[in-house]
């Protein structure tokens, strides 16, 4: 598939008929020099236009011509290796990174000399290119401790370390509700979740009655890493005017709050879960999976939400990724098979990867088909020096997360069986300078 572009950048050379832009998305770009563009300059860019852009907020990356080169203001930072395990610590030795321009040439030994592992500092780099750069570190500011430092950490060798170990870390704790649906609930711990199903049918409500806990046909359904799903009960009783009585207790006026049913889907929320009276009661009877027994409680909109949500068609959907991995959609013996439609029935029905929001989300054999054949036809095309360079390059598959239909069956098996599912693939792009490989 081809990729249309469009991106934002900054000219860094150029000649009479030629103008080369380096933006974040795509790297430098080539393009024809229209005669009106300036070194150092920021351009809105599609594939057929170049527009003047003078909105950059150059707080990211302060750019400027003098004499003839381009030179930036970035913030960088270089790998703490006592932090890293030795496969990443020898991967990135030396290395320095910056968000907006990547990989850096300290060929000086600038930073090398100068600098901590895990500092951010402020620095100076030219326009230099080289086989393997595109900048080159000429100054060294000072340091940066400001909190606006912090999304610099977030630099390659810490998301290819997050990357290999997201089971273990999104994995539920062997305490857990999620992991132990018959563990003991622990009322008084606030934990974080995203309203899933606003209004599904309730399954601590027995067939042909209603009772106190739970009662009602309907109810809505919370996901939490911590404790998996979580009920969340629909009261639709409003204040009274004249005040709350004893038939009638106070409860928020929500019709222009969250609170609504039609209004709950997607929103990302803080709660206690609450352990139903009746089931305390009788605890010495028969135990029951924590669903059953209880619901959400003290439930307050959370204002700065870990992760996007919208709704498409009354489904809830998130973005989410994960590093590539031949061995997690088929085995190796499968992957030698040269006929697709053979090859197609041996990929993996367990294929699933971990969210540290999310959990546990499945990849049916569509989209691993898809994954699969996108990477070995890009990998194909490659020349052979390129080949060589990207070969241990660590790859991103983002895709749009949803419900899976059988949610509260899957649940039922958890953390063997998804409550999300991998819908469509999104992006496919290298980790380190987000080259694109595929787009939907």
């Amino acid at each position: 598939m081809s990729i249309e572009f469009t991106s934002v950048g900054f000219a860094c050379e150029m000649t009479d008929d030629i103008v080369k832009i380096y933006t974040i998305e795509h790297g430098l770009i080539e393009m024809k020099n229209t005669g009106d563009l300036e070194l150092g300059a920021w351009y809105d860019i599609t594939e057929s236009e170049i527009e003047p852009f003078l909105n950059f907020d150059e707080k990211i990356c302060e750019v400027w011509e003098d004499d003839g080169e381009v030179f930036a203001k970035v913030l960088a930072i270089g790998p703490n290796h006592f932090s890293l395990p030795k496969d990443i610590r020898i991967k990135y030795k030396y290395a320095v990174w910056s968000p907006f321009l990547k990989f850096l040439d300290d060929g000086d030994n600038l930073f090398k000399d100068n600098i901590r592992g895990g500092d951010v500092v402020e620095i100076i780099v030219k326009y230099s290119p080289s086989e393997k750069h595109l900048f080159k570190i000429v100054d060294l500011i000072k340091e940066d401790y400001s909190c606006e430092a912090a999304y610099v950490r977030m630099a390659p060798w810490t998301v290819d370390f997050i990357g290999q170990k997201i089971k273990e870390i999104a994995y539920p704790r062997e305490n857990s509700i999620a992991l132990n649906q018959y563990a003991k609930i622990k009322n008084e711990n606030f934990v974080v979740g995203v309203c899933i199903n606003a209004e599904y049918d309730n399954v601590a409500r027995p067939k042909g009655r209603n009772f106190a806990d739970g009662g009602k046909e309907k109810c809505s359904y919370l996901f939490t890493p911590t404790h998996g799903l979580c009920r969340w009960v629909i009261k639709d009783m409003k204040a009274d005017v004249k005040g709350p009585s004893v038939s009638q207790p106070a409860e928020y006026n929500v019709a222009d709050d969250m609170f609504t049913v039609d209004k709950r889907l997607g929103n990302w929320v803080t709660f206690c879960l609450l352990e139903s009276s009746t089931y305390r009661r009788k605890q010495h009877n028969k135990r029951t999976v924590a669903l059953l027994h209880s619901t959400a409680t003290k439930v307050a909109e959370l204002q700065d939400p870990p992760k996007e949500t919208r709704v498409v068609n009354g489904q809830v959907e998130m973005e989410a990724s994960f590093l590539f991995g031949h061995v997690a959609l088929e085995t190796e013996e499968n992957r030698l098979i040269k006929d697709w439609q053979i090859r197609f029935k041996g990929l993996s029905t367990d294929a699933h990867f971990w969210d540290p929001y999310l959990g546990r989300i499945e990849i049916y054999p569509n989209n691993a088909k898809l994954i699969l054949q996108t990477i070995e036809a890009h990998r194909h095309n490659l020349d052979q020096q390129e080949a060589k360079k990207l070969e241990n390059e660590a790859i991103v598959v983002s895709v749009t997360a949803i419900v899976h239909r059988n949610f509260l069956e899957n649940f039922e098996k958890y953390p063997t069986q998804g409550v999300f599912v991998a819908k469509s693939v999104d992006t496919i792009c290298y980790l380190n300078g987000g080259r694109l490989i595929y787009q939907k």
